[in-house]
């Protein structure tokens, strides 16, 4: 069957912009949440982001308009998960609390309805093992901010179907986005990458290497600026694996093995309940700093880049994606000759 209308619960992070992304793309969208106040604020940061994608060039007012029409906030959970082909869960990072969810939605839905949630390290088999019909779930990981990040995480479980996935993956392509499909272990890819990083961050800022801010300097205005031409695999071929073994060497036994977070400086913020944006001082302190200032500069520098590959909101693939998708057939697998 083919996907036409969708439904995310949750108005939290997450869900109001997967659920505009939906949209975008043409499908009916329905947004599901407990509160409310919650629904109110999603369909506010909507037309916010519909007006800057207006003011970016990337939609007319015309088109913003008819988005808005397949938008549809529902906080009856019968009725927003009603007739629908895919079900995207997206409230808080917690196991029990998915699964309760999902089983419910489970009950109100079609046999062929997909069924999924994003989540950014929880295992697609755990959060399909309440389920009925384990086979047709998989996870959808989205980035913030949804609507415009173009990766999508595409994790099956040990039970999902493969016509789910082939559907599921059809689907976030004529989204505008770029679906991967990886393997069902903890933090999936993109997760541990990040958590690798700041694992690695935290170490430095523990044993007074640099500061936070210069750390995240040199991650923003070095690593990161080449990133989008050249992944760290593609770095490691250019500049030679032979040169790579060498500084691996005397690098790595130096790196952060640190299992427990707690301790450690995010351990130390979090016992003093200094968690970050939400309560004014982490690493930084956000009394001092704009927090929405600094999301829409985000946002700003991520339009910047979509607009150099050429993004629209609909069924867009950039030129060196497919290019990329066109080698994957004579990429090696796991560093051998194919």
């Amino acid at each position: 069957m083919t996907i036409q209308t969708v439904a995310v619960l949750g108005a939290g992070a997450m869900g109001p912009d997967i659920w505009l992304s939906a949209a975008l793309a043409g499908y009916d969208a329905r947004l599901w949440a407990r509160r409310h106040d919650a629904l109110s604020e999603a369909k506010s940061r909507a037309n916010r982001n519909l007006d800057r994608l207006v003011g970016d060039g990337f939609l007319t007012q015309e088109e913003a308009a008819a988005v808005r029409r397949r938008t549809d906030v529902q906080p009856d959970f019968a009725r927003a998960t009603r007739s629908v082909n895919l079900i995207i869960e997206a409230i808080t990072e917690n196991l029990p609390a998915k699964q309760a969810l999902l089983t419910a939605a489970e009950a109100h839905t079609a046999e062929d309805t997909i069924l999924a949630s994003t989540t950014s390290s929880l295992s697609a088999t755990s959060l399909a093992s309440t389920l009925r019909q384990p086979a047709r779930y998989l996870n959808v990981h989205y980035a913030q901010p949804a609507h415009l990040m173009p990766l999508v995480e595409v994790v099956p479980g040990a039970a999902t179907a493969p016509n789910v996935v082939e559907r599921t993956c059809a689907w976030l392509r004529s989204s505008s986005k770029i679906p991967v499909i990886v393997k069902d272990v903890p933090g999936f890819v993109w997760t541990r990458l990040q958590m690798a990083v700041l694992r690695e961050c935290v170490s430095l800022i523990r044993n007074g290497v640099a500061g936070p801010a210069d750390i995240d300097r040199i991650l923003k205005y070095g690593y990161a600026v080449r990133l989008p031409v050249m992944g760290a695999l593609e770095h490691a071929d250019l500049a030679g694996l032979d040169l790579i073994q060498t500084i691996c060497s005397g690098v790595w036994p130096a790196l952060d093995n640190a299992h427990d977070p707690v301790r450690g400086p995010i351990g130390d913020l979090v016992l003093r309940g200094h968690l970050g944006m939400k309560s004014g001082v982490g690493f930084y302190d956000w009394r001092a700093r704009d927090s929405q200032a600094f999301r829409d500069a985000r946002d700003e520098e991520i339009v910047r880049r979509l607009k150099v590959l050429g993004w629209r909101p609909r069924e867009w693939q950039p030129q060196t994606e497919e290019r990329a998708a066109a080698g994957e057939d004579r990429a090696t697998q796991h560093g051998e000759p194919a």
